[in-house]
């Protein structure tokens, strides 16, 4: 804004000159113009009233077309023109203009006193433009830099924000690139990662805040294209060099704070960069590697289990959990968290939670046509699968490639995603209900979980976090959590399940605070599906 009002103001001040200049020699037209050799650099113009513009067709005029005056000096005050010139280098020429003159006899004095100040004054206000430009874009890249960013949150108008998407983005090792390549390489870098966020976010804002944070803002796009984007550029990013920078997002569209939403695509970035610089360290001494972990999901080496869920006033099985239990052909069963925590890291929870998904749907599709008891089966999806853009796609495929009744199907999500916020959270949810499979609110009561989600989004059922179950029995805070919840849920008309249960005082709390189902150690540990069937569905 305040660049388009010095536009203005240099403007105003050559025309304030060349109208002083008209007025005295009342003429038709007075130029100022800048030629470089024949070629017509800069023009500005000023006619009396009722007199056509000619400034863009003296600017089209060939050498040999040119009137007189721009070839050379007229002083001859007898004339109807006068030209006088001024070399500002040894290509350049200024040449200030009257023609047309009505008032005869007059001295060329004045012309002779302002030509010096137009260009000065045309230098001046490039020199201040191009200060002006420095201070809000990065000299490197040319991207918009912080102050840019400060000024555009000083501005912007949020209530006029249909909603908002921010990325932050962290190019890692930058420093080694310069250590090892130069800083030349490291530039180039730099350079590459700004160009491929203008070429996928157009229409959004890209500034280079430091060295090697950028951030994107864009305004008024939906979670979905707005994804398709994040996906797109950090693919574009994995192909120029995997794992060369570490991105966060969050999108929302209700209650705009820029300062949170950009606070939260910075805490998902840091997140990443943290598993980058973890794996960093390990790395070839790590035993399970990304090649492992895909081809041990193709060859089913992820055996699929069933955790039951209890029915808490019948004791019958009312639903199962499916989770997985990893085979490692050279280390064996292996603790969950060895190789969650590394698919969740290099992006590949998504391969793994869509195949739990098709072995659900293979499992629900064989009780049919045995005539097993059929019950709800629920899957977990990471943050990182959630965010697959086709996600919900995949699911249907799956669903309608086995002939599956979704009443059967559930998927449990949850708030203690780093790399979700509650908008992102619950618009993919919704999305998932709308293909009617059930959504499962995980880990409710866990430390980063918290009751507004509840107004938000809209659930099937809510499981209660195992730290909220520990202490049930003995601390009377937690009953009444949990009975708040419960309650909560039954206007809501949600279910309410209780993780974690250990023991039959537990269960008893439980009962009698209205609680719908449980699972946990006291009923039994995951199992497989044949011994699932048995215990469970075949009595």
């Amino acid at each position: 804004m305040s660049e388009t009002n010095k536009l203005r103001s240099l403007a105003e001040i050559v025309n304030d000159m060349l109208k002083a200049v008209r007025d005295y020699y009342d003429s038709e037209y007075v130029y100022y113009i800048e030629k470089e050799f024949d070629d017509v650099e800069t023009i500005y113009e000023w006619c009396a009233e009722n007199v056509q513009w000619q400034r863009d067709r003296i600017k089209m005029l060939s050498a040999d077309q040119q009137p007189r005056w721009m070839k050379q000096e007229i002083t001859d005050t007898t004339s109807d023109s006068y030209s006088v010139f001024l070399g500002l280098d040894e290509d350049t020429t200024a040449i200030l203009a009257v023609v047309g003159v009505h008032r005869g006899g007059c001295d060329i004095d004045l012309m002779r006193a302002l030509i010096p100040y137009i260009p000065q004054a045309i230098a001046l206000h490039k020199t201040q433009k191009q200060q002006e430009y420095l201070s809000y874009h990065d000299n490197l890249t040319g991207l918009l830099n912080r102050n840019s960013f400060v000024a555009y949150m000083d501005e912007v108008d949020k209530d006029s924000l249909k909603s908002l998407g921010a990325v932050s983005l962290d190019i890692n090792g930058l420093k080694n690139f310069n250590k090892e390549f130069g800083r030349d390489y490291g530039d180039e870098v730099v350079i590459r990662v700004g160009e491929v966020l203008e070429q996928y976010f157009r229409g959004g804002s890209v500034y280079r805040l430091t060295g090697d944070e950028y951030l994107v803002l864009v305004e008024d796009c939906t979670y979905e294209e707005f994804t398709k984007q994040v996906f797109a550029a950090h693919t574009k990013l994995d192909n120029i060099s995997l794992g060369l920078a570490s991105f966060g997002y969050a999108w929302e569209k209700l209650d705009i704070n820029v300062s949170n939403l950009v606070a939260s695509a910075e805490n998902m970035m840091r997140d990443e960069k943290k598993k980058y610089y973890k794996n960093l360290k390990k790395g070839h001494h790590e035993p399970i590697i990304k090649e492992d972990l895909l081809n041990d999901i193709e060859n089913g080496n992820f055996i699929v289990c069933l955790v039951p869920k209890i029915d808490v006033k019948t004791g019958k099985v009312a639903g199962a959990e499916a989770v997985v239990r990893y085979h490692h052909k050279d280390l064996g069963i292996l603790n969950p968290a060895r190789y969650l925590n590394l698919l969740e890291e290099t992006r590949l929870s998504h391969y793994l939670d869509l195949y739990v998904f098709e072995q659900v749907c293979k499992t629900l599709h064989r009780w049919d046509i045995e005539g097993i008891p059929m019950i709800p089966i629920s899957v977990n999806f990471a943050g990182s699968t959630l965010r697959q853009e086709s996600i919900v796609e995949k699911m249907l495929f799956l669903i309608e490639k086995y002939h599956v009744y979704c009443e059967y199907l559930e998927v449990e999500v949850s708030e203690s995603y780093t790399d979700m916020n509650q908008e992102m959270l619950t618009e993919t949810s919704g999305k998932i209900r709308k293909a009617n499979v059930r959504v499962i609110l995980d880990h409710f009561g866990a430390k980063n979980s918290s009751f507004s989600i509840l107004s938000i989004m809209e659930f099937d059922g809510l499981k209660l976090d195992k730290s909220l179950i520990t202490n049930i029995v003995g601390n009377s805070r937690s009953r009444i959590v949990a009975k708040a919840v419960i309650d909560i849920c039954r206007q809501l008309g949600s279910y309410v399940l209780a993780s974690g249960v250990e023991t039959q005082d537990q269960l008893n709390v439980l009962q009698e605070l209205g609680c719908d189902y449980a699972q946990g150690t006291l009923f039994n540990k995951p199992i497989t599906i044949e011994t699932f069937e048995v215990r469970y569905l075949k009595e």
